[in-house]
């Protein structure tokens, strides 16, 4: 009893499975060797972004059956006939389907024709059940039976026919029934590839790192496993192979057990992060309160830090502090300081113009730090960026801090950097590392900039999740350590 989708061409089905001969067996135990091969084709499918896409071999076949054949070859009304290539491509499958189906000769004691289908349907049967039992598939839609009736004067259609990955062997047994088996990669076959790709992919590394070192220069075990720790964690290539230059250089060959490169390496990243004084005066050398400016883009967390700090120097440091903000653009940041400043109880200033910063500061003299809050600036907004030049020459701030977040590329943190270098910032302020993706980025850029790293923020938390800046801080965080153990 010939089986299709509702709706397609009597007689003619395709089949698509991993390899053309898969697809030809199963054309030869679902129609038999009279059948003929119409249309052969291969694409890709599955995968995930592209990774792990399979190639499939589709293939139509017919009957045999001269109507049916006949019928499935009749081009519509208007359409095209096929071309040479399509020809081509039939008739080169249609050789290759009769080398398949073609009974070999049966040595004398050997297994007959329909024994060995049984025995292929049973072992695709039991390859499809285990990999149903580990990979939850969707039902295969149900076929439609047509009776003689209905295949004397079911519609044609030249459209594809109704695509079903599904081997269909059929024994005089079944009488037709149709036994579904889905072609199914082990999990096992998987894991080996999975693994032969890993080794492959380290051993590329390594003769990359090598070559960089010239001849003669190699990289053991404990070095090389360093090495992609590091370059994990996006720091540059160029530092990278500097460390482990020096580190090859300092440490001797009997001594390269994992702690002790893990030490020198974190002596290494230390050495690149330049860091601040931590002292906070109760003056200034030139007697006014010690006067901190934040700076910085918009969204990067300067009046939350702002509202650390100014919890920090009174609470933990016994300073008195006053803030001022010239953040009027954002009214809720406004109100957030005004609450932070209720709460703990300090004296808040708004400064719009540079006269109005200079009467804040008068206003402020009696306090031992001033904290200057300003409203975010874009690297490309020049405009605004020296408007605020201006505010900050009335105050003359003793620090100037450029606030970045850990969250930004490597390329934005370098180009924010270089335009706040051009207001004064001398001192950076590394905010929502618990956010961050890697910290190897953060060295680079500090490498880069060449600024002192002042304080870092690692949470929300009012006064808690905030640091001063330490290098060897940094150092151990590139190196997996947890942020808040």
């Amino acid at each position: 009893m010939s089986r299709c989708q509702g709706g397609h061409a009597v007689g003619v089905k395709t089949y698509q499975a991993y390899t053309m001969a898969e697809a030809l067996v199963a054309a030869k135990h679902d129609l038999g060797a009279d059948a003929v091969i119409l249309e052969t084709r291969s694409f890709r499918r599955g995968g995930v972004l592209g990774v792990r896409r399979k190639t499939i071999f589709e293939l139509t076949a017919s009957s045999g059956d001269r109507a049916d054949l006949s019928t499935a070859r009749r081009p519509r009304r208007g359409t095209p006939a096929p071309g040479g290539a399509a020809i081509a491509a039939a008739s080169l499958a249609t050789r290759e389907y009769a080398r398949v189906a073609a009974p070999p000769a049966v040595r004398e004691g050997g297994p007959s024709d329909r024994t060995r289908t049984r025995r292929l349907a049973q072992a695709l049967a039991e390859a499809h059940d285990r990999r149903a039992r580990e990979v939850e598939v969707a039902p295969p839609p149900s076929p439609v039976t047509l009776n003689a009736t209905d295949r004397r004067h079911a519609p044609i259609h030249p459209s594809p026919v109704a695509r079903r990955f599904i081997l269909t062997p059929t024994t005089g047994e079944q009488a037709g029934a149709e036994v579904a088996v889905a072609v199914a990669e082990p999990p096992e076959a998987m894991q080996l590839e999975l693994t032969a790709i890993k080794t492959m992919v380290s051993q590329v590394l390594q003769r990359q790192a090598v070559s960089r070192r010239g001849p003669g220069v190699d990289l053991p075990g404990s070095l090389f496993d360093m090495y992609l720790e590091l370059i994990g964690q996006d720091l540059s290539e160029e530092i990278t192979d500097r460390i482990m230059s020096a580190v090859r250089a300092e440490v001797a060959d009997d001594t390269l057990d994992k702690d002790a490169v893990r030490e020198v390496v974190l002596g290494h990243l230390a050495d690149l992060v330049p860091v601040a004084d931590p002292t906070i005066p109760r003056r200034s050398p030139d007697a006014r309160p010690l006067t901190i400016a934040l700076i910085g883009p918009t969204g990067v967390g300067k009046t939350t830090t702002l509202a650390k700090l100014a919890a920090s120097f009174k609470l933990r440091h016994q300073r008195s502090v006053g803030l001022v903000t010239c953040d009027t653009y954002r009214i809720a940041a406004v109100d957030q300081l005004r609450t932070y400043a209720a709460i703990i109880g300090l004296p808040l200033e708004v400064a719009l113009t540079p006269g109005e910063m200079n009467r804040a500061a008068e206003r402020l003299r009696d306090c031992d730090v001033v904290l200057i809050d300003t409203a975010g600036r874009g690297p490309n907004d020049t405009a605004r960026l020296g408007e605020l030049q201006q505010v900050l020459a009335a105050a003359d701030p003793h620090e100037v801090h450029l606030v970045l977040s850990s969250t930004a590329s490597e390329r934005v943190l370098l180009r924010q950097a270089e335009a706040f270098a051009e207001v004064g910032a001398d001192r950076i302020v590394l905010t929502k590392l618990d956010e961050a993706v890697s910290f190897g980025v953060l060295v680079n850029v500090m490498q880069a900039v060449g600024k002192e790293l002042s304080f870092i923020t690692t949470g929300q938390e009012v006064p808690d999740h905030i640091e001063e800046g330490r290098s060897r801080r940094l150092a151990e965080l590139v190196l997996g350590a947890e942020l808040h153990g």
